[in-house]
């Protein structure tokens, strides 16, 4: 997949661009839908499928204060793009002059001049250019003067409840995995750089690789099963985030304890995390021993949950592509 970030960068020449516009925060089931129904008419009319979208969101220009947590940092919507077919991602910065684009103008400078569209697909509740005054009626009308096809993705809906990156980011800070997974179409994930922390997890047999917590991260301060690519392969993981109180502990960090790995060989790597289900609080121990004790008790929860996942041979996984999200899209967490 080709990745562009500015624009100006696109060549010419791409045969019968299918389009998905959007923001994709999550890349959800609602998105997946968008983003298939793009691979599919590029694939029947020999053509390239295209992903316009966004760096960051949105409302960190428009709306500052209301500006949500992404959701999926950009290097992870990169990988499951890829992953699902498209052949050219176009990752801009949303900038003020952006912002103040009329509709009308929006579609020709991007849609038509520079893309070429001929195939165009948006969600249901897509709006576009200055004051989100362009309409999904509006775009069908410029498709027509300008020779592209629209297509228009109803919304989706899981347990009877409409998937949107909204209802997503609500189930993530109440620490709801199962249900975000479900909407997802895949465990939550973050990415980080480990860095060196204080050692304590090693005195207490379980040693951490150290991240640091962004305003990114949206998971309640807990304990969690998770996953962690590393070494090309995913290993299971037992991850806290919060302050460890027990310590006293002020900074928030991710501190995550590797199944069979060495974490000393982890500093400075990037880790993709993957969030399976929150076992419990952060909290304080007198002792800790204590600590310690319950940690035990965490890694034997976390077993369960971790039998409860699909397991690839060895053969299975040199068949998958080397990026974590790529091969982990394909996991569901058992009902």
């Amino acid at each position: 997949m080709i990745v562009i970030e500015q624009i100006e960068d696109l060549e010419e020449g791409y045969p019968f661009p299918a389009v998905a516009v959007g923001t994709f925060d999550g890349v959800h089931l609602g998105h997946r839908e968008i983003l298939g129904r793009v691979v599919r008419r590029a694939r029947q009319e020999g053509g390239t499928a295209v992903v316009f979208t966004f760096a960051r969101h949105p409302l960190e220009v428009v709306n500052p204060l209301k500006a949500p947590p992404l959701i999926t940092p950009l290097p992870i919507k990169r990988d499951i793009m890829a992953a699902l077919g498209v052949d050219l991602m176009i990752a801009v910065g949303f900038t003020p002059s952006l912002a103040a684009t009329a509709p009308r103008d929006f579609v020709n400078t991007y849609m038509v001049d520079r893309l070429q569209a001929r195939f165009v697909c948006i969600g249901y509740d897509f709006a576009f250019g200055q004051a989100r005054a362009g309409s999904p009626e509006l775009l069908r009308a410029l498709g027509k003067e300008h020779q592209f096809e629209l297509d228009v993705v109803p919304a989706m809906t899981a347990d009877g409840q409409v998937v949107s990156s909204t209802r997503i980011r609500g189930l993530l800070a109440r620490g709801d995995l199962r249900e975000a997974t479900r909407c997802l179409g895949r465990p939550y994930a973050i990415l980080g750089q480990v860095e060196r922390g204080a050692e304590r997890g090693r005195w207490l047999g379980y040693p951490t690789a150290n991240l640091a917590a962004t305003g990114d991260l949206i998971v309640p301060d807990g304990v969690y099963a998770g996953m962690v690519w590393l070494k090309q392969r995913l290993h299971k993981a037992l991850i806290n985030v919060g302050r460890a109180p027990t310590f006293g502990g002020e900074v928030r960090r991710v501190e995550v304890h590797v199944l069979e790995a060495d974490e000393r060989e982890l500093y400075g790597e990037t880790l993709t995390l993957f969030f399976l289900e929150r076992l419990r609080d952060e909290r304080r121990f007198d002792d800790p021993s204590l600590l310690r004790q319950q940690i035990d008790y965490d890694k034997r929860q976390a077993d369960a949950i971790f039998s409860a996942f699909p397991q690839c041979s060895a053969e299975e996984w040199a068949l998958l592509p080397e990026r974590p999200v790529l091969s982990y899209s394909r996991f569901r967490v058992s009902t």
